[in-house]
């Protein structure tokens, strides 16, 4: 035999093994996304028969989320143009809104334990409506500190509820699921504020020229229309939040001793599975004793208090980077469209990962996204560029989707029900202390490194930001072996995770790499 057709043996021979190869990891990854598109099809049905309150919280979180975000991500830009802030007092402004929102969180947790879930929503929409007006009409510096104000105090009492709400309106056996839903209608009304905002104050040009209305005048510019967007979306949320009762859904009773029918005279033990709630009636110094008293509670406290870094990532994605954008490449530059590629690869991603990790503990996914989100900013740091603006937005998305949703769930996971109002209000005190100190590093790392006019550093800017987001992931890890414990009612400290290999659970079934082959094999 020739050795020309020994060597084109041994070629078809080394073909068809890579064919076979490939068709092998197709079949894998086929595999994977069946098993993933069932995991998000049975997730859905684990909601049919909620309540209909479920149903409204997450119709009330896409107005209040599309209300917020494409406030945030014009509020530094609107305070320079239409009322001539400096890049260092806008950024400070932005940061005492996000440090009010949090400190009226602090002061009003323990009341909206008190208050209930349906009334904290009613007056929360008001305010924030009553605010938002204010902001739009107004041209006065006075008057608009006054009006950040009053909103930051309805803001405090939007979010934060709607998340208790959640927990109210689901079961232990589904709420994994429905924490990562309402993860994906926040981000779906963010998709929608980033192309609003560009058409407002890129293809709209009313009140921006600049030669006809000084700045002290009022003004109906492009970021004034899209404050009247989110009025709109304001009103239509007051009037669904008067639709919301106040019930709490409970564990069906089928298999477990039947309630006696004065505990629970409207409930039906074979189909339903929802009771009327009372807010707790005990003080809110008793409600406060007994929170610092649980040893759990602290080390939620300590694993807010680190990820803090990361999570302030978030607040330079609304105030730096538009600001960024815009003296880099130009007013006409898609900045809402860039930003708009978190919202729709959260959209696309949560489900998929919440399905494929829920039997993962939160703390785990929480450690571990955080690593993918802090290694995001460096895009930025090693080039000045559209394409490292969109690198940098896909790949903090990707962490995102790993850990943020997942937050939540860890939250609700360490409350205990009828103080979830408390745990957050007090988790939220550290987010108080920096918020205001990033909005000014936003505003003087602008100042100093991306200037409207003059030479910029804007890498060195972005090299400093990706540094101080870095400690967050290096101390999850660090603080490991304290953080992954938990104290169970009667049965002392126990380790959730394996203090020295933070990969390998306590629990086999928990693994994520256990729970992709047990759905491959199903």
């Amino acid at each position: 035999m020739s050795v020309n057709s020994k060597q084109a043996r041994w070629k078809r021979k080394q073909y068809s093994k890579k064919m076979a190869s490939v068709r092998r990891q197709g079949y894998i990854i086929h595999s994977r996304i069946k098993a993933l598109l069932t995991e998000v099809k049975s997730g859905f049905l684990s909601l049919k028969g909620s309540p209909p309150e479920l149903w409204k919280c997450y119709l009330l979180k896409f107005f209040d989320s599309y209300s917020y975000f494409s406030f945030s991500l014009i509020f530094t830009l609107f305070l320079s143009s239409d009322f001539g802030f400096s890049d260092v007092s806008a950024g400070t402004l932005y940061g005492a809104w996000g440090a009010l929102i949090t400190l009226f969180g602090l002061l009003t947790g323990v009341f909206i334990d008190t208050l209930g879930v349906s009334k904290s929503l009613r007056l929360g929409f008001a305010v924030s409506l009553l605010a938002r007006c204010m902001i739009f009409l107004t041209n006065s510096r006075v008057f608009l500190y006054i009006s950040v104000c009053v909103l930051s105090f309805g803001n405090c009492l939007g979010i934060p509820v709607l998340t208790v709400g959640i927990r109210r309106y689901t079961t232990e056996s589904n709420q994994g699921f429905a924490f990562g839903l309402f993860y994906v209608v926040m981000n779906i009304a963010a998709l929608l504020s980033g192309p609003m905002v560009d058409f407002c104050t890129i293809l709209y040009k009313g009140g921006n020229d600049e030669d006809d209305v000084g700045v002290n005048e009022w003004k109906f510019s492009g970021y004034r229309l899209v404050i009247l967007s989110g009025i709109v979306a304001n009103v239509a949320a007051c009037v669904v939040s008067f639709t919301i009762k106040e019930i709490n859904v409970v564990e069906s009773f089928k298999h477990e001793e039947e309630p006696q029918a004065e505990d629970c005279p409207d409930h039906d033990p074979e189909s339903s599975s929802v009771k009327s709630f009372q807010p707790t009636t005990d003080g809110a110094c008793k409600i406060l004793k007994e929170t610092i008293r649980n040893k759990n509670f602290w080390r939620f406290l300590a694993v807010c208090m680190i990820t803090l870094n990361i999570r302030m990532i978030f607040r330079h994605l609304d105030a730096t980077l538009p600001k960024y954008m815009v003296r880099e490449f130009g007013e006409n530059v898609p900045k809402g469209t860039v930003y708009s590629i978190n919202p729709a690869l959260i959209i696309i991603l949560v489900p998929l990962i919440t399905a494929a990790t829920n039997k993962v503990d939160p703390l785990v996914m929480i450690h571990y996204g955080s690593y993918v989100s802090a290694a995001s900013v460096f895009f930025l740091a090693a080039s000045t560029s559209i394409t490292s603006c969109v690198l940098f937005v896909t790949m903090l998305s990707i962490g995102e989707a790993m850990w943020s949703p997942r937050l939540n769930d860890y939250t609700m996971q360490m409350c205990e029900e009828g103080k979830e109002g408390t745990y957050m209000a007090l988790s939220s005190a550290p987010l108080f202390l920096v918020k205001l100190p990033v909005g000014f590093m936003s505003g003087y790392l602008l100042e100093k490194y991306c200037p409207e006019d003059g030479p910029r550093e804007s890498r060195l800017m972005w090299l400093i930001i990706g540094m101080t987001t870095a400690t967050s992931p290096f101390l999850l890890t660090f603080f490991w072996s304290y953080l992954s414990k938990k104290d169970e009612p009667g049965e002392g400290q126990q380790h959730i995770y394996s203090p020295v290999r933070k990969r390998e659970l306590v629990l086999p079934e928990t693994s994520l790499e256990k729970t992709m082959e047990d759905k491959l094999i199903a």
